[in-house]
């Protein structure tokens, strides 16, 4: 049966309901992970493994995820994926332990593999038609963005207002309505003359495993520690074998022909820069605004919101935008728009940022994201051969995950090495000065247990400057790096790009 435009676009709301679970859990948890310490008692490797083990899993099997998914059907896999995200939720809220938690984030991980590739390639399946695959797709990015601005904040109310069992409750309710809805609205779509490339799938988990583990475990050991450099030889040498055995395999998991196609390696490289640039400036800035400046997590929420803003409006008017300017320039205009917004933090960050360069600089970025991200991603979906959109969506998927963890571990590592150069020129006794070299935090809490007036705010100033200098050295970077890639974007991107769809059994 066809569908009818009205069914397409109700469809495209139960894809973005669902994708939401996932987008939304992750940052919501940021900020439940102070109280979730006092509660379990939890040690800060802990807390970090609780986060850290569902980007393990979830990036891991993506790739196998949305093989499977192609042929064995995308709707079916979508309906397991909450069903599993759902469960696993609960049992996270149960937990009593942060053993149980751990599992469970683990389970939730798993579940969130079959939901991302899902949503994508059924929106491809759906809209053939390219005016409308791009509005569907700036839809979907805009919930996207919207759901991780908003995590914060939905954290933060419920951790002022309830409990941090809620953070993980909340998704049941949602859970439930997006299972009923996909049952009943979407369609199911596959490619049942595909073959499981089963050593293909071992070697794509080895590989993902051990680089997402090597970038996970260089954010907290460093990237000259010997495990995290094992793990990640590892990756290389399991991504070798993985590259090797599908250029050979007659029913390859992979179309490695894709790499060669500038709408797809291009926009690719695009996304990751957005996504490395968002999960970093969240990250510092939540930071920055809870512990340097003292707002609450709620209070700290509402200041990234203008982010979350930006990012709405521009995935809203990334269709029209295309249609005058064409993708090079939207995707690379846009990149260079969110560098501009990063340059406006550079020359006003301090210890009392001003609230309006706080709130226009996010904007700016945001906005910047916005109109990259659904042109971006819509070449990449357009580069692929339907049969391959749910592998497709999970290169994209993969590509997401990675980024954020690489963001991270990279920029944290740069801002922790500028924040100890500073740390490490003041003149205190041996166990405060480790105290201050462990983290921002920590230095706060040793600082306010001195009883010395005088030495407790020097010390504050110096402490909180030497973060900020770290902040602003990688907003410097990170201003040069989507400019220059912004303009090489514009560049090397055909002007005109068309994508050949063909309908999906």
């Amino acid at each position: 049966m066809p569908y009818t435009h009205e069914k397409r676009w109700k469809a495209l709301g139960v894809l973005c309901l669902a994708m939401s679970i996932i987008t939304l859990d992750n940052t919501v948890l940021d900020v439940a992970l102070p109280s979730i310490s006092n509660d379990l008692l939890a040690s800060m490797r802990e807390l970090q493994w609780i986060v850290n083990m569902y980007i393990l899993v979830f990036a891991s099997i993506l790739i196998t995820m949305g093989a499977l998914g192609d042929q064995w059907g995308r709707k079916r896999f979508l309906k397991i994926g909450i069903a599993l995200f759902s469960l696993a939720s609960l049992g996270a809220g149960l937990s009593s332990s942060t053993t149980e938690l751990i599992f469970f984030r683990a389970l939730s991980g798993l579940g969130a593999a079959f939901i991302m590739p899902s949503t994508l390639s059924i929106i491809t399946y759906m809209f053939t038609d390219t005016t409308e695959r791009m509005k569907a797709i700036g839809l979907w990015s805009m919930i996207f963005g919207l759901s991780q601005g908003l995590g914060p904040l939905v954290g933060g109310f419920i951790i002022e207002y309830t409990s941090w069992h809620w953070v993980f409750f909340i998704n049941l309710p949602i859970g439930l309505v997006a299972w009923i809805a996909a049952t009943h609205i979407l369609p199911e779509s596959s490619d049942p003359s595909a073959k499981a490339d089963i050593v293909g799938m071992v070697l794509c988990i080895l590989f993902l495993f051990a680089l997402t583990y090597g970038i996970i475990e260089a954010g907290e050991r460093g990237w000259s520690d010997k495990g995290v450099l094992i793990s990640l030889m590892l990756g290389a040498f399991f991504c070798a074998l993985f590259t090797i055995w599908e250029r050979r395999c007659t029913h390859a998991m992979i179309p490695f022909e894709l790499f060669e196609k500038r709408t797809f390696t291009i926009p690719s490289f695009a996304i990751a820069l957005i996504v490395f640039g968002m999960v970093g400036s969240m990250f510092f800035f939540s930071q920055l605004f809870q512990t340097v400046q003292g707002y609450t997590a709620l209070e700290a929420g509402l200041l990234l919101m203008p982010l979350t803003l930006g990012m709405a409006i521009g995935a809203k008017a990334a269709s029209r935008i295309v249609g005058i300017l064409d993708k090079p320039l939207t995707i690379g205009g846009g990149m260079i728009l969110s560098g501009i917004g990063m340059a406006l933090f550079v020359v006003t960050i301090d210890v009392d940022m001003p609230l309006w360069a706080i709130l226009i600089g996010f904007f700016i970025d945001g906005l910047g994201m916005g109109l990259s991200m659904p042109p971006a991603t819509d070449s990449i979906m357009g580069a692929i051969p339907p049969k391959k959109a749910g592998v497709g969506s999970a290169l994209n998927d993969t590509t997401i995950e990675l980024s954020a963890a690489m963001s991270i571990a990279v920029l944290g590592s740069y801002v922790n090495r500028i924040y100890l150069l500073h740390v490490k020129e003041i003149d205190v006794d041996a166990s405060l000065l480790k105290a201050l070299q462990t983290s921002i935090q920590t230095a706060h809490q040793a600082i306010s247990a001195l009883p010395d007036l005088a030495l407790r705010e020097s010390l504050f100033s110096r402490v909180d400057h030497a973060f900020i200098d770290g902040i602003f050295h990688t907003m410097i970077v990170g201003c040069l790096f989507s400019i220059i890639s912004g303009l090489l974007a514009i560049y090397l991107l055909p002007k005109k790009s068309s994508s050949r769809r063909g309908k999906i059994v």
